[in-house]
């Protein structure tokens, strides 16, 4: 009996409301549910926008830009936050709520560019050997694209420089070095390997004129060859002269691109989670 009538008081004030800020007591047994999946409409603007399209994330934006309620002129511009690794763009548009300190942060724009077929098959390529008719046929494969130069910049041509490669041959020795006392006793040996080919002219680079990711500007990609000897058969790899330095120089691009298209907007380097 005197559970029941426990329960029964519980049940009659289900909701206390706290003297400190927004807090409420509620009983424990009670489940929140929100209705708002049998209205007609939402609340309120919430979902992501995913596109490769500088002019669509642009138009999305600006199209779901706030304005001060008492001003309308007023705009509440969201911030866009740049992710330097993925080379992506994320306006936050509910990022400001007039009255709040902060909206829900779950209206969202991504823009998020498509690495290009050249700049793809680079990071798939890079640093990793191919043997001889392998290499040879890649060069073969993108002949239009690759342009090859010797160490000192001197252009060859690519029907020369697939033509040494497919003449290629490789020497390899080796150099002991020892040296004996009482005390000690130490010894090295220094492999020596020399690429030369019987025809045409090995390149030491290749050059490429790509954006690297679409909607960028045309760079100039330098590739360095790489020549090495596996069980007397020469491997071949590619490596991008001064990486780093190129994917900072495409983000910065990216960026100074996303400041241009919306100028009012702010824009940072990094990303942002609530």
């Amino acid at each position: 009996m005197e559970n029941s009538a426990k329960e029964i008081v519980e049940l009659a004030l289900p909701v206390n409301d706290l003297s400190r800020g927004e807090l409420v007591a509620i009983h424990e047994n009670f489940n929140v549910h929100d209705l708002e999946q049998f209205q007609a409409g939402r609340n309120r603007a919430r979902g992501v926008l995913k596109t490769p399209s500088f002019e669509d994330f642009k138009s999305y934006v600006l199209g779901n830009t706030q304005s001060e309620n008492s001003v309308p002129e007023v705009k509440v511009y969201a911030p866009v936050f740049v992710d330097h690794k993925n080379v992506s763009a994320t306006a936050i548009l509910n990022f400001k709520v007039v009255g709040l300190a902060q909206g829900h942060c779950d209206h969202k724009a991504v823009l998020q560019l498509e690495p290009t077929v050249v700049w793809e098959k680079l990071n798939q390529l890079k640093d990793n050997k191919l043997n001889q008719k392998r290499f040879a046929t890649l060069l073969e494969d993108w002949a239009s694209v690759f342009a090859a130069t010797s160490e000192t910049g001197e252009t060859i041509h690519i029907a020369e420089a697939i033509n040494a490669v497919r003449n290629m041959k490789v020497g390899a020795s080796s150099t002991t070095d020892s040296s004996v006392s009482n005390m000690q006793e130490t010894r090295s040996v220094f492999d020596k390997v020399e690429a030369s080919s019987t025809a045409g002219k090995l390149p030491s680079y290749f050059e490429i004129i790509d954006p690297a990711y679409v909607g960028l500007d045309d760079k100039t990609i330098r590739l360095r060859l790489v020549v090495n000897s596996s069980d007397g058969e020469p491997s071949f790899a590619l490596q991008i002269v001064k990486e780093e330095l190129l994917r900072n120089e495409i983000i910065q691009e990216f960026k100074e691109k996303v400041i241009a298209l919306l100028p009012e907007n702010p824009v940072r380097i990094g990303t942002f989670s609530a």
